[in-house]
């Protein structure tokens, strides 16, 4: 009988623990099961960098359009697009690529007509230097006559005070010394008129010469060399065809256009409201649409102190948007690759780039200030003056800590802040959905945070500056 005791007692204190045991594992349990699945992700030192985007098209730096400068047909087109060519090298004696010739035959005449013009004045040069000599001559024996005439007046007239001659003597020597006199008067006026004429003909035997050397100038613009290092891009005409040059409010014939594909341009059109803080050599990263899987580094170059010339490629583009842009000129990094001219493209230009203490801009919260614990309230962060106050939640022991914060600017992606936390300090980012709903105090079970990057190609909209908060 005693021993039944005893085993019954022994068997109550087994099945007591047991039931301790399994209402401790049923608590424990529980309590994992009533925590609330969150991400998180640790605070950390890093930059955040505030962009500004924009849309444009790539462009060479150096585009040539060679266009005809003379009226002709066209006779040879030895390259077609895609052909490299050069403007040669005297030092090494490299020449010089021919890129059109044209029929030259009607300037050729034009040169001989104007080279004989030319041979005619000099001939009626030559000429009216003769007469110039024969007028000098004509002048010098006009002068004599009319010495010898005036002498011999003199002589009647002394005679005629002796009474030795009569009245008409002298009448008849003083009109041949006026007559004369009238053609000494008249030489020298055709001598004048010789060297004037002289005069005339020489400037236009200048003009004759100016008239050879426009014929050897055109006749030199039927044979275009390449201007520049580069490849043909672009064939507008055909052997046979007829170009003309341009006029006055009519452009001439464009034959073909050479670019120099090894520096490359982004022209982007950065918009009105943003271009203020675009600047010269600010950093960007472009996405060109040809190019869906690179990226290219590029540099600001340059930035237009006007607005795009309604007239320009970019800006018709622009205007269809509605939008009033300036256009940057971005230099790139082709990494070598041979890009095509044209090609649409996006850039990220980098306006200001800071350093602080980064979380996920999601994990930044506003919370009704009397909702706040006595010790939040009481640190400098939040801000009595304010009903609401700028939080994160810290993940400390298996907890979710509200802890207000002074924020700075965002990205895409991350806020700064400025105070509240310090580099290391495990940050609650999510889900949203939880995020709506957490307070301080509350059970929370950590999950790795998903990695946030930034989209490899942002749809191609009008420029934006990333926001901020201030």
């Amino acid at each position: 009988m005693k021993l039944l005791l005893m085993l019954g007692v022994g068997l109550v204190v087994i099945v007591g623990g047991v039931a301790a045991v399994g209402m401790k594992m049923r608590s424990a349990l529980s309590s994992a099961t009533l925590a609330t699945p969150v991400r998180v992700e640790a605070a950390s030192d890093g930059d955040l960098v505030e962009i500004i985007s924009a849309p444009g098209e790539i462009q060479p730096r150096t585009k040539v359009s060679v266009s005809a400068r003379v009226s002709a047909s066209i006779l040879e087109l030895p390259y077609k697009e895609g052909d490299a060519v050069t403007k040669g090298d005297p030092a090494s004696k490299k020449t010089p690529s021919l890129l059109v010739r044209l029929d030259a035959r009607d300037l050729e005449a034009a040169l001989r007509s104007a080279t004989a013009r030319k041979d005619a004045q000099e001939a009626g040069i030559a000429v009216d230097q003769q007469h110039i000599a024969s007028s000098n001559a004509q002048i010098i024996a006009a002068r004599a006559n009319l010495d010898d005439a005036e002498r011999d007046l003199k002589r009647q007239l002394g005679l005629l005070d002796t009474k030795d001659v009569s009245q008409s003597v002298v009448d008849t020597a003083q009109t041949k010394v006026d007559g004369l006199r009238a053609q000494l008067d008249a030489s020298k006026f055709t001598l004048l008129a010789d060297k004037e004429n002289l005069t005339v003909m020489r400037h236009q035997l200048d003009a004759a010469a100016a008239d050879i050397e426009k014929a050897k100038g055109d006749l030199s613009y039927t044979v275009i060399t390449s201007p520049i290092d580069g490849v043909v891009t672009r064939l507008k005409a055909e052997v046979g065809e007829m170009v003309v040059p341009g006029i006055q409010s009519s452009p001439g014939t464009t034959i073909m256009e050479v670019s120099d594909l090894s520096q490359m341009l982004m022209v982007a059109r950065v918009d009105e409201s943003s271009v203020a803080q675009v600047k010269k050599d600010q950093r960007a990263t472009i996405r060109i649409q040809g190019f869906a899987d690179k990226t290219f580094e590029g540099t600001v170059e340059s930035v237009a102190l006007s607005r795009a010339d309604e007239t320009s490629t970019s800006a018709r583009s622009a205007a269809q948007d509605g939008g009033r842009y300036f256009e940057a000129k971005i230099r790139l990094d082709i990494k070598g690759l041979r890009i095509p001219t044209g090609l649409s493209a996006d850039a990220d230009i980098e306006t200001r780039r800071q350093t602080g203490i980064r979380v996920p801009s999601q994990s930044v919260l506003g919370r009704a200030m009397d909702t706040l614990s006595p010790e939040a309230r009481a640190k400098p962060e939040a801000d009595a003056a304010k009903s609401i106050a700028t939080v994160v939640f810290r993940h400390v022991n298996g907890k979710a800590v509200l802890t207000p914060v002074t924020v700075g600017p965002s990205d895409e992606t991350h806020t700064l802040v400025k105070s509240g936390l310090k580099q290391g300090d495990e940050v609650i980012a999510g889900p949203y959905k939880v995020l709506e709903t957490l307070t301080d105090g509350q059970d929370v079970k950590a999950e790795p945070a998903k990695s946030t990057t930034r989209p490899s190609s942002p749809p191609a909209t009008a420029p934006s500056t990333a926001p901020a908060l201030q």
